[in-house]
């Protein structure tokens, strides 16, 4: 569905769109360049908005047929979301994940683009503007780190060695869980080594596609944060289900949680300590 040389062109829309949108205001927004959306976390800057426009006009070149879901579409009309699962193929952009470190001067913010057949991701890309690499999949042919010059490395999640819960490392965006929520879940978190946030999912993927998590748990299951990271955590051999149901993600999901760990077993007994 996704040729090479398509990836190509979509790993060079991003990495054009980071240089001309992003890279220019990161550590250089006025006051009035900051927005909130739904809360005063939640914002959206003139660098999101830039880059979404840039990558939207790019993929009508590169990929005529698809229709185009954007996070900041979406955050204007709701109606966009239901693309997904309408066309036949459609390609989902968060243009800076992580706003909020990108807002404030952090260097863990990045592009995450999906491309999605039928309801299906098909494609998937993590691009981190500040390094200018990639982390990526293509359905059924591995996830791979991309580096700037283009070499790529395959990534295969080594064989779970046999862990206590004690000794996992878990990624939870708790700080996006309703007050009732984050109370009772905060104190399943003792059960592990650790649980942090980076409160960016393009760079909580890709240490996760790298082996450096043991789990991660999502918060709302917004497509631009889920889509394009599930297909490379399981394309690098990685365990991917629904909470309530232990059935496969599919990008045009909006209810439920998204558990992955490194394996079934693994994910069965992180389940039982979080719920």
């Amino acid at each position: 569905m996704i040729s090479e040389k398509t990836e190509s062109e979509l790993l060079g829309l991003l990495r054009a769109t980071a240089r001309a949108e992003i890279l220019p205001r990161y550590r250089a927004l006025g006051h009035d360049d900051i927005t909130s959306k739904t809360s005063a976390s939640d914002l959206v800057t003139i660098a999101d908005q830039g880059a979404e426009k840039m990558i939207s006009a790019g993929i009508a070149k590169i990929l005529p047929d698809a229709e185009i879901v954007g996070e900041e579409a979406v955050s204007e009309n709701p109606n966009v979301l239901k693309r997904i699962g309408d066309s036949e193929l459609s390609v989902i952009i968060d243009p800076i994940d992580g706003t909020w470190n990108f807002a404030k001067g952090l260097p863990l913010f990045g592009v995450i683009l999906a491309v999605v057949h039928r309801s299906e991701t098909v494609f998937g890309a993590l691009y981190d503007p500040v390094m200018d690499d990639a982390t990526t999949a293509r359905k059924g042919q591995g996830a791979f780190h991309v580096s700037r010059d283009g070499s790529r490395k395959q990534l295969h999640l080594s064989k779970p060695e046999r862990k206590g819960l004690a000794d996992m490392i878990g990624a939870v965006p708790h700080c996006l869980y309703s007050p009732e929520e984050r109370q009772r879940i905060a104190t399943r978190f003792m059960a592990f080594e650790r649980v942090l946030s980076y409160r960016c999912a393009c760079h909580e993927y890709r240490i996760l596609a790298e082996g450096s998590l043991d789990f991660s748990m999502s918060g709302p299951l917004k497509p631009w944060d889920h889509a394009a990271g599930e297909l490379i955590y399981r394309e690098a051999g990685g365990f991917a289900a629904m909470v309530d149901t232990m059935t496969p993600y599919r990008p045009d999901m909006t209810e439920g949680r998204l558990l992955l760990a490194r394996s079934r077993e693994a994910w069965r007994e992180i389940h039982e300590a979080l719920f």
